[in-house]
């Protein structure tokens, strides 16, 4: 939880060399107000992700291919042959063989199934 009293809050800054003081004033009864906490369980305060890169669905089944929620997990989705996703950046924890995307969904797909990456 996170609160926020008191009169008056300083803030400090040196530009160049003239030191500058700047003064906020907060109302001293600032009703309490509580923030949710990012976390990989609560979706709908996930970071956005900056794409990395780009590639083209190619499952050779035939088959859309499937879009998971972790690498071997639930199926959330499928994606048509030829439809463009952007790749989001991971920390190399799901094996080599999961590519996380975050375009048009969420998730992860089987890496052998992309071609003509673009990063």
């Amino acid at each position: 939880m996170n609160k926020i009293s008191g009169n008056k809050i300083f803030r400090s800054a040196i530009l160049g060399l003239v030191p500058i003081t700047l003064s906020f004033t907060t109302p001293a009864n600032t009703a309490t107000q509580s923030y949710p906490t990012v976390s990989e369980s609560n979706p709908q305060l996930q970071l956005a992700q900056t794409t990395i890169g780009y590639c083209t669905v190619a499952d050779p089944t035939g088959t859309p291919l499937n879009v998971r929620q972790k690498p071997n997990g639930k199926v959330i989705g499928s994606l048509k042959n030829g439809t463009i996703v952007a790749l989001g950046e991971t920390d190399g924890s799901e094996g080599e063989k999961w590519t996380k995307i975050i375009k048009p969904l969420q998730g992860y797909v089987w890496s052998d199934y992309l071609k003509d990456c673009r990063y």
